[in-house]
C-alpha cells in the first residue's frame, strides 16, 4: 500500500468512526451489556490508550533509533505483516495488554481478570522491551464516573489527528526505518504500526456499530 493511500485510508477510517459514535445515545455510549464485555466509551478510550504511545514515540525519533537501533530492512507489505500478527497471536485468548485496557473509576475488583491477557510471558516480553512506565497510559485516561460522551470522543479526535500529522512528517526511508514495540510480535516499522493501528481501528469500529 502506497503510503498516500494508508494515511487516507487511517484518515477515513478514524473519521467515519467518530461520525458514528457522534450519533449514538449518551446511555447506549456507556452501556456495558456484560462484565466481561466493553461498552463503546471502553472500545474508544482503548483506541486512544493505544495511539498514545505511538504519539509520544513518534514526536522523538531520534530517541527511538537510540533506544531500539535500526530495523535494517523494509516494511512487510500490510497483508504479510498482519498475516504475521496472526501467527504471533496464533492461540492467544483475545485480550489487550495491561497498559491498553481502559481504567474505569468504577470498575470493578475483577475487572482485571476479565480484560487483560494472562499470557504472562508475551507480557513481560513488551515490557522488557518499553520499560514498565507504559503502565501509567492507563491512568491519564481514565474514564471518571461523570465523564461526558463528548470528552472521550474528544480524546480520539486529539490522538488520531496527532498520529496523522506526526506521520506525514516522516518520509518512506524513516517509516521503514525506524521501529518500536508491538505486543505479541516485538520491534516493528513504524509503517507496520500503521498498518496495524489501521486494521485495529476497523476491528473496533465492527465492535461499536454492533454496539450502537
Amino acid at each position: 500500500m502506497e503510503t498516500k493511500e494508508l494515511f487516507e485510508k487511517l484518515n477515513g477510517t478514524f473519521s467515519k468512526l467518530i461520525n458514528e459514535i457522534s450519533n449514538v445515545e449518551n446511555n447506549i455510549f456507556f452501556r456495558k451489556e456484560k462484565s466481561e464485555k466493553w461498552s463503546i466509551a471502553e472500545e474508544i478510550q482503548h483506541l486512544s490508550l493505544s495511539i498514545l504511545p505511538i504519539n509520544n514515540l513518534l514526536s522523538q525519533p531520534k530517541l527511538v533509533i537510540e533506544r531500539w537501533g535500526h530495523s535494517n530492512r523494509k516494511s512487510r507489505n500490510m497483508e504479510l505483516f498482519l498475516n504475521d500478527y496472526e501467527k504471533a497471536t496464533l492461540g492467544q485468548e483475545w485480550k489487550a495488554f495491561p497498559p491498553f485496557v481502559p481504567k474505569t473509576e468504577s470498575e470493578s475488583p475483577n475487572y482485571a481478570e476479565l480484560h487483560y491477557t494472562s499470557n504472562q510471558n508475551k507480557i513481560d516480553d513488551f515490557y522488557n522491551l518499553t520499560g514498565k512506565q507504559i503502565e501509567l497510559v492507563r491512568d491519564r485516561f481514565q474514564i471518571a464516573s461523570s465523564a461526558k460522551k463528548n470528552d472521550i470522543i474528544k480524546t480520539l479526535k486529539e490522538q488520531s489527528s496527532i498520529l496523522l500529522t506526526l506521520s506525514k512528517k516522516m518520509n518512506d526511508d524513516q517509516m521503514d526505518d525506524i521501529q518500536i514495540p508491538l505486543p505479541y510480535i516485538g520491534l516493528v516499522t513504524f509503517r507496520e504500526i500503521l498498518y496495524f493501528t489501521l486494521n485495529h481501528t476497523e476491528h473496533h469500529f465492527n465492535s461499536v456499530k454492533k454496539l450502537s
